[in-house]
């Protein structure tokens, strides 16, 4: 999976991928461009300058124009992203591990926010996204702007939301993870239950709606909140 020298800025080819039909992409740790993955921020005399044209222009203005919500994002380590779950002992906690790098990741998206309207009482939703590239120049609040205009976009809901202090790399490696999308469902005690992350055999990524979902149903279903 690509586990070598893997640095996370964001995938400017994936909005290019958008709508291209075919099957959905298999899950993996996103690779970046490199010019965005140096230190270099400065530009030369003789780089070249792009003009945008007027569809450019009408395109950035309609994106400008779209409605932002306010977002509480809170930068975490895996460690403090631990003690947020055993706050919440008592109820079934799920966190949904995403980057906007990640197509899949964001397609799915919606689907935890989904989840915790249609169980309130039983589960609490974390978001935990995991931009950050551990690059010097690139602090995690170089990656906070994309990561809340996404947030921001979508519907109203009480999902909380985490954003990685470690870098993707380190983070993926200390916790032995493959790909994302991953979903990880812990029990009403605080113990990992199950974590979801389409890395192994033929699957195509995470899927709510075949895979989290109906888990998440079931769990709850055997384990009422007393």
């Amino acid at each position: 999976m690509f586990r070598s020298r893997f640095v996370w800025v964001l995938l400017i080819a994936a909005e290019f991928s958008v709508g291209c039909g075919g099957p959905p992409p298999r899950p993996v740790r996103p690779t970046r461009p490199d010019m965005e993955t140096s230190d270099v921020t400065s530009t030369t005399a003789g780089d070249a300058v792009s003009v945008a044209t007027p569809s450019d222009a009408d395109s950035a203005e309609k994106e400008n124009e779209m409605p932002i919500r306010p977002v509480d994002l809170v930068e975490s380590d895996w460690t403090g992203l631990q003690a947020l779950v055993e706050q919440h002992k008592g109820k079934v906690v799920v966190v949904d591990v995403w980057s906007t790098a990640c197509e899949p990741c964001m397609k799915e998206f919606p689907h935890l926010i989904a989840l915790h309207q249609r169980f309130p009482n039983d589960v609490i939703a974390i978001s935990f996204d995991v931009d950050y590239a551990g690059i010097k120049s690139k602090p995690p609040a170089y990656y906070r702007e994309r990561v809340l205009k996404f947030l921001g976009s979508q519907i109203e809901n009480s999902v909380l939301h985490r954003m990685s202090t470690t870098a993707a790399e380190d983070l993926f490696d200390a916790i032995k993870l493959d790909s994302i999308p991953a979903v990880y469902v812990y029990g009403r005690d605080g113990a990992l239950l199950k974590r979801f992350n389409g890395s192994t055999g033929d699957s195509e990524g995470v899927s709510y709606e075949k895979q989290v979902t109906p888990f998440i149903g079931d769990l709850v279903q055997r384990d009422p909140e007393k």
